[in-house]
Parts: C-alpha cells; structure tokens; sequence
C-alpha cells in the first residue's frame, strides 16, 4: 500500500529539493500552495522506501533551517 508524505517549502528551495527528490527517485506531485505561498509537494512511497523517505525528511528539515537562519540573518543586517 503506497504512503504519502507532505511536504511544503519556500518557492526558494524548490531547485535543491528536486535535486535530492531526483537522486532518490520517490514518486511526487506538487499539489498546490498553502497560505504563506509556499509550494506543497506529495511524496508517495512503499514501506520499503522508508530509509530513503527518512533521508528526505532530514534533507528537508536542514534546507529550511539553512533558509530560515539566512532569511533572520538578514532581517538584522536591515535594522
């Protein structure tokens, strides 16, 4: 039975996330986009892809921190 995961990220990051969405070749589709504009994305997957969904996850949660950090960082070079 396929799993779905959703993921949703800044229009920014789209370039590095396909990157690793490619390297390991989950089937997707890109949804639509929530509130804050960022783009959904569906990830489908087997019970035997989870390590490479896991490695995704991670991925992911660096790519927006890095952004998040770089985005604050220069909020304060504003001020």
């Amino acid at each position: 039975m396929m799993r779905t995961l959703k993921i949703e990220l800044p229009p920014e990051l789209m370039k590095e996330f396909t990157k690793k969405l490619t390297e390991l070749e989950l089937e997707n589709s890109i949804v639509g986009r929530n509130d804050d504009d960022e783009i959904i994305i569906e990830v489908y997957y087997e019970k035997s892809e989870s390590e490479e969904v896991d490695e995704l996850e991670e991925f992911v949660e660096e790519l927006k921190q890095e952004y998040y950090d770089q985005l604050e960082g220069e909020d304060e070079e504003d001020n």
